[in-house]
C-alpha cells in the first residue's frame, strides 16, 4: 500500500539538506531514504528532488513510499476477524489452526493471504511476529514498508508488548514469577529443548485462576523465541491443556491466546491497545 507523509519546513530546518530532515526529525534509516531516492519518493513544492536539495523555511514536503514486490495471492473465501485497522496497520484476530504466513506446507490457508485477498491484493500484508498455528488471538500486520520496519523497532525495543492466556494442567507453588532459559530445536524434530542455565528466554506469568485440575495464566514475555511459551510452562510448571506437541494429545484445541497487544500508531505515536476475546473452549475453563 503506497504511503504518503505531507509537512513544511520549519525555520529550525532551514537551510538542511532534506536527507537530514529526513533521517533526524522523521527518523528514517539510510535504506528507507535510498529506497525513496531512487523511486523519485520524495517531492519539495511540487517537484521531485534529490536527497543533497537544500530546504527553505516554508517548503512543502510531500515523501511518498511506494510499495515494493507486490505478492499474488490465492483467494481464501473467508472473512478476517479485524479488531484494529488503520491507514497502516490492521490487527487481526487469529483462530487456532491457522498459519500467520505462508510456508512450504501452507501455501493458501494463511492469515497473511486471507488479508491479501480481503483487501484484493491493493498492497503486501507484513506480518510483524507471528504466533504458531496451534495458537489462536492478536497478530498484527503492516500495510506498507515504512510502518513494517517502525513496528518491527517496537517490538525489539519492548515498546509493542502483547499479553497471552494460558491454561495448563493442575496447580502452581509460585502464583507469579518469572522464568529465564535458553530454547533450543531439537534434531530432526519441530520440538524445542529447555535449558534452564541459559538466559536467551524471559517468561512471566501470574496466576488468574486455579482449582485442582487447571490453572489459568496470565503470561508476558519479554523475547519472542518460537515455542517459547508451551516449552517453558511445560519445563517448569505443567504442559498447556490441548497442547499435543508438549503434552498429551487431547480433544481440545492448544488453550494458548494472545490475549491484547500493545503499540504505538508507527508515525502518530498515539498508543493503540488492542484485545481479542478468548475462544469458547477456553471460556469453559472460567467457569470450573
Amino acid at each position: 500500500m503506497e504511503k504518503k507523509i505531507k509537512f513544511q519546513i520549519t525555520s529550525e530546518q532551514d537551510g538542511l539538506m532534506i536527507k537530514a530532515i529526513l533521517s533526524k526529525h522523521l527518523n528514517l534509516s539510510r535504506r528507507e531514504i535510498s529506497r525513496l531516492k531512487f523511486n523519485h519518493g520524495i517531492v519539495v513544492n511540487g517537484e521531485s528532488v534529490r536527497v543533497t536539495e537544500i530546504m527553505h523555511e516554508g517548503d512543502t514536503v510531500e515523501i511518498i513510499f511506494l510499495e515494493q514486490d507486490e505478492k499474488k495471492a490465492q483467494i481464501i473465501e473467508n472473512k478476517p476477524e479485524i479488531l484494529y485497522e488503520d491507514e497502516d496497520l490492521v490487527i487481526v484476530n487469529k483462530p487456532t489452526g491457522m498459519p500467520t504466513h505462508p510456508s512450504h506446507k501452507h501455501l493458501h490457508d494463511d492469515m497473511g493471504t486471507l488479508l491479501q485477498n480481503y483487501y484484493q491484493k491493493k498492497f503486501v500484508v507484513r506480518a510483524i511476529g507471528r504466533l504458531d498455528k496451534d495458537v489462536s488471538g492478536v497478530v498484527l500486520y503492516a500495510k506498507n514498508q515504512p510502518s513494517a520496519s517502525r513496528l518491527s523497532t517496537q517490538r525489539n525495543t519492548g515498546i509493542l508488548q502483547k499479553t497471552y492466556i494460558a491454561i495448563i494442567h493442575g496447580k502452581v507453588k509460585k502464583k507469579k514469577d518469572t522464568l529465564v532459559y535458553g530454547i533450543h530445536k531439537q534434531e530432526n524434530s519441530i520440538l524445542k529443548s529447555v535449558n534452564p542455565n541459559e538466559k536467551d528466554c524471559i517468561t512471566h506469568y501470574e496466576v488468574l485462576k486455579e482449582n485442582d485440575d487447571y490453572t489459568i495464566l496470565k503470561v508476558i514475555i519479554e523475547t519472542g523465541k518460537s515455542h517459547q511459551i508451551r516449552a517453558g510452562l511445560a519445563y517448569f510448571l505443567q504442559p498447556i491443556v490441548g497442547d499435543a506437541l508438549y503434552g498429551k494429545k487431547e480433544d481440545i484445541p492448544c488453550c494458548l491466546h494472545c490475549a491484547s497487544i500493545t503499540l504505538q500508531q508507527p508515525f502518530q505515536k498515539e498508543r493503540i491497545v488492542v484485545e481479542a476475546p478468548l475462544p469458547t473452549y477456553m471460556q469453559k475453563f472460567y467457569t470450573k
